[in-house]
C-alpha cells in the first residue's frame, strides 16, 4: 500500500487528456487517491482554456486562504496551442492580476503545466516518438497508457536536476514547476 503524502491537490484543466496525465503523475509521485480532486471542466461548452482562466484567480484565492493551515496544492494545466507557453503563464498572471491577486510565488504549491500544442505532444515524447513543438500532434496518439507515461514522466522528473538535454522546452518548464509539490 503506497503511503499517502497527506497533501490534498486540486487538479484545474482544460480537458480530459490532461486530466488523465495530472492524476496518473500525482499518483505515481505518491499522493493517494482521495487527496486528489479534479474541478469539473466544460465539455463541449465553449473554450475550456477561457474557462481555466476565469476559474483560476478564485482557485488560487481559495488556497491561499487554506494554505497556512491545510497540507494543499494546486495543478494547472492548459494547452499553448498556437501560442507559446510564456503567453499562457502571462495570461494567468494577468487574470490573477485584473482579480487584485499577487502573482504565484516561489513558496506556494501551485503547479503550472502548459504543453505546447497540447498535452499529446508531451505524451508521444515521453512514448519516445521523435516530435517538434512546432507541429501539433492532437489525435495522433490512440488508446494512450496514462499509467505508462506518467511513468516516464515522474522518471525524467526525478532526473531532471541532473540535466534536461533531449526534453522538450515545454516539458522542461513543467518538471521545473512539479518540484513546487515537495516546498
Amino acid at each position: 500500500m503506497r503511503r499517502s503524502k497527506g497533501v490534498r491537490v486540486t487538479v484545474l484543466v482544460e480537458d480530459r487528456a490532461l486530466e488523465r496525465l495530472a492524476r496518473e503523475v500525482l499518483y505515481r509521485l505518491g499522493f493517494a487517491r482521495r487527496e486528489v480532486y479534479v474541478e469539473g471542466y466544460p465539455v463541449g461548452r465553449g473554450s475550456a482554456k477561457q474557462w481555466v482562466e476565469k476559474q483560476y484567480p478564485g482557485k488560487v484565492r481559495t488556497y491561499r486562504s487554506k494554505a497556512s493551515f491545510q497540507q494543499i496544492a494546486m495543478l494547472v494545466g492548459t494547452d499553448a496551442d498556437e501560442q507559446t507557453v510564456k503567453h499562457h503563464f502571462d495570461c494567468l498572471d494577468s487574470a490573477l492580476k485584473d482579480a487584485k491577486l499577487t502573482q504565484c510565488g516561489d513558496d506556494e504549491r501551485i503547479v503550472i503545466w502548459v504543453p505546447k500544442w497540447n498535452v499529446e505532444t508531451w505524451m508521444l515524447h515521453l512514448c519516445g516518438e521523435d516530435v517538434d513543438e512546432m507541429e501539433n500532434y492532437k489525435n495522433k496518439l490512440k488508446n494512450p497508457d496514462f499509467a505508462a507515461i506518467a511513468k516516464c514522466f515522474v522518471d525524467r522528473f526525478h532526473t531532471s536536476g541532473s540535466g534536461s538535454s533531449g526534453l522538450l522546452p515545454s516539458l522542461q518548464v513543467a518538471l521545473k514547476e512539479t518540484a513546487r509539490l515537495d516546498l
